[in-house]
């Protein structure tokens, strides 16, 4: 790709970062155990301190599945507003990530908007393939609204879910799934650069084939992982974002979408979607950003940090 299209404080910041940002192809697709194991030793190895005011802790729960032991991670600052609930979902492709890994922003938004956040730790691929890890979320969005008013004190009938790239289909899927069941507790889904479908035929996938941070070649290996080689060309309800049937059902929602990331394109068909479905829909394509550009400090990631802060329960009202 032209590095010269990145925003030029972003690749600053990133030609700065101290560690490697590179994914091996190969591990990635033949031992992504490796990759899993790494991030989470790196992850260990770089805790970010906990605010005093801000409580965490992680609750288990039972998997409607199995009787596996979900694990969710808990911040919820001193005095919070009841009806401020975020239910997480972090990125990695489905395939490796934990909810620490970004626990400088979930500190972050529950301290300024005095919310409750359960980030979910679900199951990764290729061990838990599809539909486990959304089954998972499916669990914990249950959870929440059977068990969030006694055990956090919160109000499960005013929910924002969120999700990041891998996380964002998840959210977007349980969202789905929520709409099948005839629960309308969630009240506005935000995603950020969310996966949208297994087609990889947009463009922007077509496009950007070498793209730092997330391209098409980790896109193939991630839906290999998730779907498994049996369905990896396969349209399915939860795992195809745009293989349903009840869009005008869901909750409003927000799309944020990078300019050089080859999930944009899928991400404008399924605003695209929600809009002729009457969908209350807001989608921000932003110029020069690369995918998971809000993990590195620049102007940008500042400007997208105020928006997500004035957007995230503003549609719950």
């Amino acid at each position: 790709m032209d590095f010269n299209r990145i925003d030029e404080d972003l690749r600053t910041s990133i030609e700065n970062t101290p560690y490697s940002l590179e994914i091996d192809e190969e591990v990635f697709l033949n031992n992504p155990e490796l990759i899993q194991r790494e991030r989470k030793e790196f992850v260990e190895a770089h805790p970010f301190k906990n605010p005093d005011h801000i409580l965490t802790k992680d609750i288990f729960i039972e998997s409607s599945v199995d009787r596996y032991e979900i694990r969710l991670h808990i911040y919820q600052p001193k005095k919070y507003n009841r009806d401020k609930t975020l239910i997480y979902f972090h990125g990695g492709g489905y395939v490796f990530g934990l909810p620490e890994q970004v626990d400088d922003q979930m500190f972050e938004i529950s301290d300024k908007l005095n919310a409750t956040i359960i980030s979910v730790d679900y199951r990764l691929s290729p061990q838990y393939r599809f539909p486990i890890p959304i089954l998972d979320g499916f669990d914990a969005l249950q959870w929440v609204i059977n068990e969030g008013e006694a055990q956090l004190g919160i109000n499960p009938d005013h929910i924002t879910v969120f999700g990041a790239s891998a996380g964002g289909h998840l959210a977007a899927a349980v969202t789905q799934m929520a709409v099948d069941h005839h629960i309308e507790n969630i009240k506005h889904q935000f995603l950020l650069y969310p996966v949208i479908h297994n087609r990889l035929d947009t463009p922007s996938m077509k496009e950007f084939t070498d793209a730092l941070l997330w391209n098409r070649v980790y896109a193939q290996a991630a839906w290999l992982h998730f779907l498994g080689k049996e369905n990896v060309d396969k349209s399915m309800r939860y795992a195809d974002l745009t293989h349903y049937d009840n869009f005008a059902q869901l909750p409003p929602t927000t799309i944020i979408a990078c300019e050089l990331d080859p999930l944009r394109d899928e991400d404008i068909e399924f605003a695209q979607l929600l809009y002729k479905a009457g969908v209350k829909t807001e989608l921000w394509v932003i110029p020069g950003a690369l995918h998971v550009f809000d993990l590195f400090d620049s102007p940008m990631s500042n400007q997208y940090k105020d928006f997500m802060m004035n957007r995230l329960f503003c549609k719950n009202k």
